[in-house]
């Protein structure tokens, strides 16, 4: 019998979302570092760079999001849709646009957004909590 070959960031939804949550603590050192190069040589170490050498880690956990099925063009599914195309393109997609922190910023109020109405979806009161 085959090994069924292992995903290498993770696939799944909350698994996914997790994995890419994750990430967030890692922005502040990015973020650091970026504007301590940015002082030294300003054309290599843009704000921009800096987002997307963070999403190009963050984002790889966003290949193998899904969905059920069941949950098909419901709001989750079209939030889902949004982070991932959004995160890839911001990490993978060279596309030469300029990235702020807002755009960063954004894509984790999406996790979030999608977070609670998973837990709405499966019965639960969720709350984000003051911390």
């Amino acid at each position: 019998m085959e090994k069924e070959e292992q995903s290498e960031f993770g696939k799944g939804l909350v698994i996914c979302l997790v994995k890419f949550a994750e990430h967030w603590w890692k922005w502040i050192e990015i973020k650091q570092h970026h504007e301590e190069m940015r002082a030294k040589c300003k054309d290599l170490f843009s704000e921009s760079s800096g987002i997307e050498s963070f999403f190009n880690g963050a984002s790889d956990h966003l290949y193998e999001i899904e969905v059920p099925k069941a949950w098909e063009g419901s709001e989750i599914d079209v939030k889902v849709k949004e982070l991932q195309s959004r995160g890839l393109k911001i990490g993978h997609g060279f596309t030469g646009e300029k990235w702020t922190e807002r755009d960063f910023e954004e894509c984790y109020v999406l996790c979030r957004e999608i977070a609670l109405l998973i837990d709405k979806q499966i019965g639960l009161e969720a709350q984000l909590g003051n911390w």
